[in-house]
């Protein structure tokens, strides 16, 4: 058979598969519409036309799924738009991809992304908690007036807080979906034109230096030896609550004195010195929890104990101090700059995210540095516990 032949139905059935490989057949009408045989059997109609420089080949279909008259037709489409600049390949992916449902487009996110489990869980729950009956639909259908809508219902169902950070998993989810091409805009973007974002106003509530003594008082007259250390920990260390709560015994080194977070929320492991006022009260709590793995060790002896609710209103009722395990770990942030620490310090001692400046990745703090910073802090609050007055005052907001 020759390699270019009037196409026919009948002579493209009769077309013999190579040996091996495939070979290209060309039609004598329109000499851009190919036939590929294969060495399976398999016979496809292809396009073939040169565009800026470079071969171009589109698949149209494979015999016999249709006709000789049916390829020619749709040849005749595609090369009209290859000459308009328009891409038949990348306009049908895109097509295919704005099909993309709301729920599918949150999970080719996450998954090309190296989140933590929880992180995962708390986009699925607010993305269904907010818009439950948009999972279904394609993503290319939101609209930016669907978006206001749906602010404002959020809004004033749960809040301002709420509406945005429920709003915050749409706009990733939307802008994923923009720059994989299933959307050519991002309709979260109305609330950034329109300035629709509510100004989150961010909690700086802390424990104020005049209440350190009371605070502190409470906490060591509580009962439960697991609820102390964990609040005493909190404020000598401003570790986050659920860093305190997930460490293991594995992780303390009583004779270095410190302790290893590990998968932090940052994705990072980090190693902290334990301050002195602290190092006693954390020896004392292995007679009691040491033969479990976890140092907070719940009831079950497996998980880790929930947030010590009760033991907090005992502190509160006590002290007549007002404040959450958070609350502590801003109290720490703030003495540190009290007594002067560098940011980058603070950064290290909270286990908050690096700088990514050039100068920021030449410094590398040595434990004892670490150590030096973390027992300066612990000063300040043992001071103010023994009524000495030597200190900078702790600032305070009213």
């Amino acid at each position: 058979m020759k390699k270019k032949f009037n196409f026919t139905q009948a002579r493209i059935k009769e077309l013999s598969p190579p040996k091996k490989g495939r070979f290209d057949y060309s039609d004598e009408e329109i000499t851009k519409l190919i036939c590929r045989v294969s060495h399976t059997g398999s016979k496809s109609f292809i396009v073939r036309k040169r565009v800026s420089g470079k071969l171009k080949n589109v698949t149209i279909a494979k015999f016999p799924d249709i006709s000789v008259t049916e390829a020619r037709k749709r040849a005749h489409v595609i090369l009209a738009e290859l000459s308009a600049g328009i891409d038949p390949i990348a306009a049908k992916k895109k097509k295919n991809a704005a099909k993309t449902t709301l729920s599918k487009a949150l999970e080719l996110h996450i998954e090309g992304r190296d989140l933590k489990e929880t992180t995962i869980k708390d986009y699925q729950k607010k993305l269904e908690l907010g818009f439950s009956d948009w999972l279904k639909k394609p993503v290319s259908a939101i609209t930016e007036d669907m978006v206001l809508s749906r602010q404002k219902k959020i809004t004033k169902k749960s809040g301002k807080t709420t509406a945005n950070n429920t709003m915050r998993v749409l706009r990733l989810t939307l802008k994923y979906a923009n720059a994989v091409g299933m959307v050519d805009n991002v309709a979260t973007e109305i609330l950034n034109k329109a300035r629709l974002w509510h100004k989150n106003k961010r909690k700086i509530t802390l424990i104020a230096s005049h209440e350190l003594k009371a605070w502190h008082e409470a906490v060591e007259g509580l009962s439960n030896q697991k609820a102390k250390v964990y609040l005493l920990m909190a404020i000598y260390m401003g570790l986050r609550s659920k860093e305190t709560r997930d460490i293991e015994w594995s992780h303390v080194d009583l004779k270095k004195q410190t302790v290893t977070l590990y998968n932090t929320k940052n994705r990072s492991d980090r190693t902290l010195p334990i301050p002195e006022p602290l190092f006693t009260h954390l020896k004392s709590l292995k007679e009691l929890t040491g033969h479990h793995k976890l140092v907070f060790a719940g009831k079950d002896g497996v998980k880790p104990m929930s947030i010590p609710k009760n033991p907090i209103a005992k502190v509160i009722k006590q002290s007549g101090v007002q404040f959450s395990p958070h609350d502590c770990r801003r109290t720490f942030a703030t003495i540190s700059e009290a007594v002067s620490l560098p940011l980058t310090m603070s950064k290290l001692l909270m286990n908050h995210v690096k700088s990514n400046d050039v100068t920021g990745g030449y410094i590398i703090t040595e434990e004892e540095t670490l150590r030096a910073a973390s027992n300066k802090v612990a000063s300040y609050i043992q001071a103010r516990v023994t009524q000495k007055d030597n200190v900078i005052q702790l600032r305070t907001t009213k």
